[in-house]
């Protein structure tokens, strides 16, 4: 942290008690790195349950308050709406705030989110309560991620941490499954969620009181720029790459299910059970990115990624339930590394003071081609099953044309 010294320093000791010595930050300048670092990745695998919490438990909100479809698709849209507001305020905050104290400050809304379920009494309060959640994971993800990219190179791990959202998406339905029994009440839920975030929030004071690095320190002071059309113009190719690798990735998981009941007959528990191979298979394929770029270039992984993912997308949709199995394993395999990955890379090439508004506006971009995609592919879906996934093909052919050409240009340059 730059200053991380300075921060120390205007501290006030810590007085000592019935005679013991004064209490004062000594673990290692190393060891707080490591420390904050882990730090993050639990913020983030804690807020993303949030996200998932929601979908999980959206039959017994229909139960509890006697809501019709139109109803349940208004509260996972006001999720969403949380998730793009925050990315619109939060540069705003990381600017005024600093990256570090916005991660309490998600943890907080995090709070409001789970006690305004707790207290929910209709519609109107599950509503504000799934905006909430959104939010959360919007302004803790844009936090995170410019704080992790502050600590030195060795810690910049995106991939490993993007991966954290699958266990999250893992979790969710369990606790839901073990703690909400038919006619049970889904507060014991975001009671044990609330435990979680009140202890995100300890952490973050711990770290701060004995580490130099701690994530309510340092970097939160660094100025953080308005977005300006300069910014936008320069970054233009990076969205339009970015967002594009989300909706090819978006579109297969929105229409998977669907895909193998209506075209090879399978049943809702059959069609639940490949989306969720293809969650297990993500998972770790999230975090190898990490690995993948300390011998291939960037480009390289995102042509051979979208080369897995045509041939997945092709295997999904050749006519054979086991050939759809292999490409669900083979689409994950190709598509979960590419967007931390490129995110990283983004983030890599960018001052550290931008990475707020360069998040944002990655985050704003995607989100919309996605909406737009996934919207254009509902209504191609009633006409043939397999159109949603030629537009994934269609994705991945744009992104290894990109690739090729980057390539060549960076051969060309060398």
């Amino acid at each position: 942290m730059n200053d991380a010294a300075a921060a120390e320093a205007s501290l006030p000791p810590v007085e000592p008690e019935h005679g013991q010595a004064s209490i004062q930050p000594h673990l290692s300048k190393s060891t707080g790195h490591t420390l904050t670092s882990v730090y993050l990745f639990l913020v983030y695998c804690v807020l993303a349950l949030g996200m998932g919490l929601v979908p999980a438990l959206i039959t017994t909100f229909r139960e509890d308050y006697s809501l019709n479809g139109s109803q349940l698709a208004n509260v996972q849209n006001l999720k969403d709406l949380g998730l793009i507001t925050a990315m619109f305020t939060g540069p705003v905050l990381l600017r005024r705030l600093g990256d570090a104290r916005v991660t309490i400050f998600a943890t907080l809304v995090g709070l409001a989110g789970c006690a305004t379920l707790m207290a929910a009494q209709n519609y109107a309060g599950v509503m504000t309560g799934a905006f909430l959640h959104g939010a959360t994971f919007s302004l803790g993800s844009l936090a995170t991620l410019s704080h992790l990219f502050r600590l030195p190179k060795r810690y910049h791990r995106i991939s490993a941490l993007y991966a954290t959202f699958g266990i999250a998406s893992f979790v969710a339905p369990s606790m839901v499954g073990v703690l909400v029994s038919a006619g049970g009440d889904y507060r014991a839920v975001y009671a044990i969620f609330a435990v979680a975030l009140a202890a995100l929030v300890l952490g973050g004071v711990l770290l701060s009181r004995y580490t130099d690095t701690g994530p309510t320190r340092g970097p939160a002071q660094q100025s953080q720029p308005r977005l300006t059309r300069v910014m936008l113009r320069r970054w233009f190719p990076d969205i339009v790459v970015y967002a594009t690798l989300m909706a090819g990735e978006t579109v297969v998981v929105s229409w998977v299910t669907s895909l193998v009941q209506y075209r090879y007959g399978l049943t809702l528990s059959d069609a639940s059970f490949l989306l969720a191979l293809l969650w297990v298979v993500y998972t770790p394929a999230r975090a190898v990115g990490d690995l993948l770029v300390r011998y291939v270039s960037v480009p390289t992984v995102v042509l051979l990624g979208g080369l897995l993912c045509i041939v997945g997308n092709i295997a999904l949709c050749a006519g054979s339930v086991t050939l759809a199995y292999w490409g669900v394993v083979i689409f994950a395999l190709g598509s979960a590394p590419l967007v931390p990955v490129y995110q990283g890379w983004i983030l890599g090439r960018t001052p550290s003071e931008q990475h707020g508004p360069l998040n944002a506006s990655l985050g704003v971009g995607s989100a919309t081609l996605t909406t737009v995609m996934v919207w254009l592919t509902g209504l191609g879906v009633d006409v043939d099953t397999r159109l949603p996934f030629a537009a994934s093909i269609a994705c991945s052919l744009g992104l290894a044309a990109w690739a090729v050409r980057t390539r060549t240009r960076r051969t060309r340059a060398s």
